[in-house]
């Protein structure tokens, strides 16, 4: 018979027979257990007492199983960086957490984060088709060199627009994305026309300058005054395919990360240029996984150095 664990009742007869002086074996077999049940019992509790030999089970037994390694301080770290806009995989990857343990302690809510406050929920939209007419003229993507497409290259960017609410304004963001190191820039313009976006590219090339070798951009509109910039700043413009954003897919995605901190019904005449940096701020100084947990701010550093 192996060694088993004695019931509340059981460990009352026990106390009972310990103090009628009962060997182990009379009181293995009134109690229907092992005998070394009764002397692993006794050895517990010297001189036997049946409460706090069962207060002394009862504690062991709370003790079992596994035990959450969440402590306060990790907890405090975790959302920190949650709020911060940090994904639960680049937070795992730079504190040595496991990335499915954050998610399971953002389920059972033992992290005071929303779980669909995420920067990237996997939520997808159905996108609408352009209705404001395009043009075909220009470079394709399909003329841009092996060195670009494989972001060997440092200084080519991916070129966008962000638009307010329906029926809010006409304001929306110019975003731009280096491919390379993947740092986000964004400027705010009055509207979607291609006199907006050469005068937020003017302001674009005040800070970036030298660090802009050529951009690709889709057919909208805002692009067709695009031999201007080519002209004046000695860039080339590239075209990607109608209706194939996946051909900007560092902006596509960016643009997502941009979005929630400014979501789809948002008015961007409303936000201040403070706001907007602020947001800037934070996606750059993320870590990411396809920079070798450097941010973009770092990678951008580096590659111009």
């Amino acid at each position: 018979m192996s060694t088993s664990t004695l019931t509340q009742f059981q460990r009352g007869q026990l106390g009972q027979l310990v103090f009628e002086g009962r060997t182990y074996q009379v009181m293995a077999d009134a109690l229907g257990v092992a005998k070394s049940t009764i002397h692993y019992e006794l050895q517990r509790i010297t001189p036997y007492n049946a409460e706090l030999a069962q207060l002394d089970a009862d504690t062991k037994r709370k003790a079992c199983g596994r035990h959450s390694i969440l402590t306060p301080d990790k907890q405090h770290l975790i959302e920190n960086h949650l709020r911060l806009t940090w994904s639960p995989e680049v937070i795992a990857s730079m504190f040595n957490f496991a990335t499915a343990s954050i998610y399971h302690w953002l389920n059972t809510g033992q992290l005071n984060f929303d779980l669909t406050n995420l920067p990237n929920r996997n939520i997808y939209q159905k996108r609408s088709k352009e209705k404001r007419g395009t043009f075909v003229t220009g470079k394709s993507i399909e003329q841009r060199p092996i060195n670009v497409n494989n972001r060997y290259d440092f200084g080519h960017w991916e070129v966008d627009t962000v638009l307010s609410g329906r029926g809010a304004s006409k304001a929306c963001l110019v975003t731009f994305v280096e491919r390379k190191s993947r740092l986000l820039w964004a400027l705010k313009v009055a509207n979607r026309t291609s006199e907006a976006l050469n005068t937020a590219f003017d302001s674009f090339m005040d800070v970036f300058g030298s660090q802009v070798k050529s951009i690709i951009v889709d057919h909208g509109k805002e692009f067709s005054n695009y031999q201007v910039l080519e002209a004046k700043y000695n860039v080339t413009v590239y075209f990607c395919h109608a209706y194939s954003p996946w051909e900007r897919g560092s902006n596509e995605y960016f643009n997502r990360r941009l979005r929630w901190f400014f979501p789809k019904r948002t008015n961007f005449s409303q936000i201040t240029e403070d706001t907007l940096l602020e947001s800037l701020d934070l996606i750059n100084n993320r870590p990411l996984k396809i920079n070798q947990l450097q941010t973009a701010i770092e990678k951008f550093r580096a590659c111009s150095d």
